[in-house]
């Protein structure tokens, strides 16, 4: 029996955290438990009432628990951190997603099956689906190959792709710094990197879609501000050598996924909806275009 355990922080999110709450409570399974705790900031949009409700509903769910605080915070990272201070014992996996993000069918029996073949992994990276905030497809991206000295300089993972072992999480000691409010995930995996994780790339796994709402923090002013920041405390020439390593990682990934079959359909939750709708793909592609902003 593998047990997991998955933080989501939310604010006034409720129109997308009903679907990502139920692609959580839907990967429990035969030799899968799963406890979700969202951490939420104090909203005012009915999702409190929302996750009682659902609590009451689901409490007595073979293998399933889902548990949530609501008080102000500190923004994003320091939601997130509360909602792992209460990590459990018990737990094998864990794993961060946000509200607008939903854990795609099978994901945490194909983790739990790695990780029961390669016990010696800390980490395992999982292949996602971006869309726009009409669940249209947008392109796919396959994990990066992560590397301590390039995640000083630039983000080469994305959270809801990410899972955990537990006794590695606990035995890092890692958190956000809440001084940031948007580029926290680079300094969160840089320090990540920093402890020599083993790895495990899982390319063929789309686990996860990503959602472009159009109100990502990662993509305000502040994200810029706080981008100079980061790199400001590169070495000179290191600073100079980014904008030439994001390219190259950006290439990478596109000619590698050309050795990878294209994933042909996906499946999630629309708002309220109690079942998945199903989507196809009709041209799968790895590069970005940002159809959803036009």
């Amino acid at each position: 029996m593998a047990s997991f355990y998955i933080v989501t922080p939310a604010w006034n999110a409720l129109h997308w955290l009903q679907g990502c709450v139920r692609s959580v409570a839907d990967q429990v399974g035969e030799g899968i438990e799963v406890h979700h705790h969202v951490q939420d900031g104090g909203s005012t949009d009915g999702s409190q009432a929302w996750l009682t409700a659902w609590q009451q509903e689901h409490a007595d769910m073979p293998g399933y628990k889902l548990t949530f605080e609501s008080a102000r915070d500190n923004g994003l990272y320091d939601a997130i951190n509360r909602a792992w201070e209460k990590l459990p014992e018990q737990a094998d996996v864990t794993a961060h997603i946000n509200a607008d993000e939903q854990y795609l069918p099978g994901v945490f029996s194909a983790v739990a099956a790695a990780l029961q073949q390669q016990p010696e992994v800390d980490m395992l990276l999982t292949a996602h689906i971006v869309l726009d905030k009409d669940m249209r497809y947008i392109c796919h991206r396959r994990p990066s190959f992560p590397n301590r000295h390039v995640s000083r300089a630039f983000i080469q993972c994305i959270t809801n792709t990410c899972f955990y072992k537990a006794a590695s999480f606990r035995a890092w000691g890692i958190s956000f710094d809440t001084s940031y409010k948007s580029m926290g995930d680079l300094v969160f995996f840089r320090d990540i990197m920093a402890r020599r994780p083993r790895l495990l790339r899982m390319p063929d796994l789309f686990g996860s879609v990503f959602v472009v709402t159009g109100s990502n923090v990662s993509w305000s002013e502040v994200t810029v501000a706080e981008r100079q920041r980061i790199r400001g405390e590169l070495p000179y020439v290191v600073r100079k050598m980014v904008p030439a390593m994001i390219k190259f990682y950006a290439a990478l990934g596109i000619i590698l996924d050309r050795f990878h079959k294209a994933p042909q359909n996906y499946s999630l939750y629309l708002a309220d909806a109690a079942e998945r709708s199903e989507y196809a793909i009709e041209k799968p592609t790895a590069r970005w275009g940002m159809r959803s902003q036009a």
